[in-house]
């Protein structure tokens, strides 16, 4: 196969498997490489009508017009209007449409007009637009 002749001239497939480290060794470029740069992380979304129970952690985006419940740990979340979000949430920026419930501890916090918010919120900055509602702990970093 590939310009070398084997034994039986007539047969279009050697039985002779080529042996190669090009494609390990190419992963391990890969791998190697994936871990030097900084990846940009597309949005992740969580639709209207799934309900997601658990944990999730990302360095990027996501945003919730459905239900999550559980620990949360992201870089930037929103919650749409007809989201829901209930439990432990981690988060650079948290932009709140909906409801929010549980432990909160982010850098900046926008509470929308419509949204409600119950907890223990630790924020450095918060800005809640008129019609937003507010129930629990709320401490200043």
């Amino acid at each position: 196969m590939f310009g070398k002749k084997t034994d039986n001239e007539n047969s279009e497939f050697s039985s002779e498997e080529p042996v190669s480290n090009e494609v390990v060794e190419e992963n391990e470029n890969f791998e190697s490489a994936t871990q030097n740069t900084s990846v940009s992380l597309k949005p992740s979304i969580i639709s209207e009508g799934f309900e997601f129970t658990g944990d999730m952690k990302s360095g990027g985006s996501i945003t919730v017009d459905g239900t999550f419940k559980g620990n949360l740990t992201v870089q930037n979340l929103l919650i749409g209007t007809g989201g829901f979000v209930d439990g432990t949430v981690t988060a650079d920026s948290i932009n709140v449409k909906g409801n929010l419930s549980g432990t909160v501890s982010c850098r900046d916090l926008v509470i929308g007009g419509r949204a409600t918010v119950d907890g223990a919120l630790s924020y450095s900055s918060i800005t809640i637009q008129r019609g937003g509602t507010i129930k629990g702990d709320l401490k200043r970093k």
